[in-house]
């Protein structure tokens, strides 16, 4: 007879690690990210580390991105918990920030180097949702696959909140009841939603560097990863409205905007080499009508990130155009994207490096880095050097192509000194001026042969469309 969970409560937690690791001076454990945050048992086990009765080992939380409340990042806590983000949102950004988490940089694809068999973090507790299939009594990971099979490798406990208001999605997300060592059915919290795309309402920035993007890099048949924001939404409108059709996905994050062209029958997986017929993700993340569209459909199916991300999987995909951004881009096409300087983390560099460096020959397809030319508070995007000791997403010998709504600077195989130039070409026009007079002026900069400030360089595809700005 197959094990099944023992059921729980919320305050049980940290009675259970206590009797199964009250010997041990440290804990490493993996709790369940993105739109899968376990938001009620992380509130629980925080309320018994303060409670300290009976005392817990040093908790290590290791996950990607968290919503909803964290109270271990609370002032004061961390001499017995803390948090190791591999990728962060604003709270736990400013816990890092302030010396109160720490930043594990690290690729989405290359998870299981930290948290594998025999690596720094091998993971002893797993908490996390899952939903479950009543007729088959298997147990879905729903939104959020990333590298919990890895961390299920090592687990010694398994801690799951049993949450309906999640889908039960396929692929690599069904896992046995036997994976699961306690089950928590009441008190926890909700996924965590998110507005759907507004396609008509995206900027004109938003909507030049879309068509830009759609025009010169996507064919029909072609594998997509595109992520969640304004800039891939306006990808995703261009490609709505531009004919495209058997379009495939391989990708890390699964949105809205995906659903929605493979709704419409743009994407239908019918020329992918692998996974012919089926999207394949290992993060679900959007409105309850995405949630509704991934319950129990074969046709989106889930991976973990070493499979989504790995290199030869992307080019197995190939022809592949995959659309990431960035905080900002130097002159010689350093591009960064997880701090902002380097006393100012910000997120994490997710799987952007993954891809560049899979698809950094041609034959593979595109990595389009595209970003507005400017920032919110009115600043160049586009600098003549990155900021000194800050991580790199792509460098100058990646093979990227750039986009703002400007134009396009492909860098694929351009010298160093027309690298400055088309880079500096598709800046915003309150800094190109400068910019170029840098590469002039800088001795430093590689000049090219017949340098001219009054030509567009090569590499360069400048904006010609109808939409002003």
């Amino acid at each position: 007879m197959k094990k099944k969970p023992i059921k729980i409560k919320l305050k049980d937690i940290g009675e259970i690690l206590v009797n199964h690791f009250g010997n041990r001076d440290n804990i490493n454990c993996y709790i369940g990210s993105n739109s899968a945050t376990p938001t009620a048992s992380i509130e629980a086990l925080t309320e018994s580390i303060k409670e300290e009765s009976p005392r817990l080992p040093f908790m290590k939380m290791i996950h990607i991105l968290l919503h909803g409340n964290i109270p271990y990042l609370e002032d004061g806590l961390q001499d017995r918990v803390k948090a190791y983000s591999i990728f962060s949102g604003s709270a736990v950004r400013d816990a890092a920030n302030a010396g109160r988490a720490y930043y594990l940089p690290c690729t989405l694809g290359t998870m299981d180097r930290l948290i594998g068999k025999g690596c720094a973090y091998e993971i002893d507790v797993i908490i996390m949702k899952v939903r479950k299939n009543e007729m088959t009594g298997e147990y879905s990971l729903g939104l959020s696959v990333d590298a919990i099979h890895c961390a299920l490798e090592t687990a010694t406990i398994v801690i799951a909140e049993l949450d309906p208001s999640m889908p039960f999605t396929q692929g690599q997300s069904v896992i046995s009841s036997q994976d699961i060592n306690y089950i928590i059915e009441d008190g926890i919290k909700p996924v965590y939603t998110f507005d759907a795309p507004d396609f008509n309402n995206l900027t004109n920035e938003a909507k030049r560097i879309g068509e830009l993007i759609t025009e010169h890099f996507l064919d029909d048949g072609m594998t997509l990863q595109v992520g969640i924001g304004k800039i891939p939404d306006a990808v995703i409108g261009s490609i709505s409205s531009a004919g495209y059709k058997d379009l495939g996905v391989q990708t890390e994050l699964y949105g809205d905007g995906l659903m929605y062209l493979q709704e419409k029958g743009i994407i239908n997986n019918k020329r992918k080499k692998i996974n012919t017929g089926y999207s394949t993700t290992s993060l679900i993340m959007g409105s309850k009508k995405l949630y509704d569209f991934v319950h129990m459909r074969s046709q989106v199916q889930m991976r973990p990130c070493i499979y989504t991300n790995s290199a030869q999987k992307l080019q197995e995909c190939a022809p592949f155009l995959s659309v990431n951004t960035a905080i900002g881009v130097d002159l010689t096409g350093n591009v960064w994207a997880d701090f902002i300087d380097p006393s100012t983390y910000y997120s994490g560099v997710g799987g952007q490096p993954d891809f560049v460096r899979a698809l950094s020959h041609k034959k593979y397809g595109t990595p389009v880095i595209a970003m507005n030319s400017r920032a919110r508070n009115g600043k160049s995007k586009i600098v003549p050097a990155h900021p000194s000791g800050i991580t790199l997403t792509a460098s100058a010998y990646d093979g990227v192509v750039i986009v703002t709504e400007y134009g396009i600077a492909d860098l694929r195989d351009l010298p160093t000194g027309f690298k400055a130039l088309a880079i500096a070409s598709i800046s915003h026009p309150d800094f190109r001026e400068k910019l170029l007079k840098t590469i002039y002026e800088e001795p430093r900069m590689t000049k090219p042969k017949g340098f001219s400030l009054d030509k567009i360089p090569p590499g360069v595809t400048m904006y010609t469309g109808k939409i002003s700005i």
